[in-house]
């Protein structure tokens, strides 16, 4: 398993993970995947597996409010998607720590909004050191509550390598 930067050839397999997991429609995330590539506001890594994409993790720039009822301005990861067969096998964790060195090397904070029943989700955020900084009201999420964290890069200056064990 490898966790590198997407790219262009990667971005058909990305979307199909996307439609096949999400049981969403293609729509025009492929766009949106290939912009991660260009957009230095945004960026996407991937875990392949035999040249296929099984898992992605997206981090993006967002404006103040813009996650949710007064939420900072910054960098927000979002977007984990893992192959349901190949969960809690440590994938997540090597994206996001791949995100977070992308993060830190632009900037020295990073959020994270996640739904309060989003158990797994938070667990694995608050491991690598992010705390909770407050809970708002969200249609997103099957309890109405979102979790927003942050993680400062003096909290966690060590991150780790970016493949999974």
């Amino acid at each position: 398993m490898r966790i590198e930067p997407l790219t262009k050839t990667d971005v058909a397999s990305a979307v199909q993970l996307a439609v096949r997991v999400l049981r969403v429609r293609p729509g025009d995330r492929g766009e949106q995947f290939a912009s991660d590539i260009t957009d230095d506001c945004r960026h996407m890594f991937v875990a392949k597996a035999n040249g296929q994409v099984v898992a992605y993790g997206r981090v993006t720039k967002l404006a103040a409010d813009e996650a949710g009822p007064e939420t900072p301005a910054g960098y927000y990861l979002s977007g984990v998607l893992v192959e349901p067969a190949l969960r809690r096998r440590g994938i997540a964790l090597a994206l996001t720590r791949a995100r977070l060195r992308w993060v830190f090397a632009r900037t020295d904070e990073v959020f994270y909004v996640a739904g309060a029943d989003n158990i797994a989700s938070l667990r694995l955020h608050a491991a690598l050191g992010f705390r909770e900084v407050k809970h708002f009201a969200s249609e997103r999420s099957a309890a109405g509550m979102d979790v927003l964290s942050r993680l400062a890069r003096t909290a966690y200056p060590d991150i780790g390598p970016a493949h999974p064990a």
